[in-house]
């Protein structure tokens, strides 16, 4: 059983997706670039967070770019973000065992905040960082140290999980040799990568959905 965990926010505790995209397609068509779906394909860096791909995307005109994109983000998208499916019984689940939980995600901070409150008002989590808050984000493995900062118990795999959805997040479990737990299908993952990750010295575990983690960890 472990100690803590720490949970990815985008899509792996709340479907964000939709609420992401409709601010991005809005800032996009004002500086008339490529919708989204050619935009995140062609200039993405995957291993690096949106606010710092908007370089990426809007070349000079990033920081102003982004600025726009948090407005109309906080005033007509967030509050279409939902909880993933039996997240809410997990994280109590976890409450109850005494399982300390975090978040570390690389969105941004003012937006994640938000969103944790809006979709886990009754929720005990013990730090919750967003980009920027460890000096290199995921899947660098600063977000782990900088979350666990002053815990009492050896920071391992035994001791911690790190759930997510990318393989931004299991790079920074693994590269923080804790536990690396693969939610769903996992995004920007070839079936030879997770095949590979089940084989080494922290096997990656997946599980299709938060029921299964549940049933897991009730064993």
């Amino acid at each position: 059983m472990p100690k803590s965990i720490l949970l990815d926010w985008d899509d792996t505790l709340a479907h964000t997706r939709t609420a992401v995209v409709e601010a991005m397609e809005y800032i996009l068509k004002k500086y008339n670039k490529e919708p989204w779906d050619i935009t995140k394909v062609k200039y993405r860096d995957t291993k690096k967070s949106l606010k710092e791909n908007f370089i990426n995307f809007f070349g000079k005109d990033a920081n102003i770019a982004y600025e726009e994109y948090l407005k109309y983000y906080v005033e007509y998208t967030y509050n279409k973000v939902t909880p993933m499916e039996k997240a809410i019984d997990f994280l109590k689940l976890c409450n109850q065992k005494r399982i300390d939980l975090y978040i570390i995600s690389n969105k941004e901070k003012s937006l994640l905040l938000k969103e944790v409150k809006f979709c886990f008002p009754d929720i005990l989590f013990k730090n919750i960082l967003g980009n920027g808050d460890a000096q290199r984000n995921k899947p660098n493995p600063d977000p782990v140290y900088e979350a666990l900062k002053g815990v009492k118990y050896e920071i391992n795999k035994d001791n911690v999980w790190l759930i997510g959805d990318t393989k931004q997040d299991t790079e920074c479990a693994l590269n923080a040799e804790i536990q690396p737990i693969l939610l769903g299908k996992g995004k920007f993952m070839e079936d030879d990568y997770i095949k590979n990750k089940t084989n080494t010295l922290i096997p990656l575990l997946a599980f299709e959905n938060f029921s299964k983690i549940i049933e897991y960890l009730k064993k």
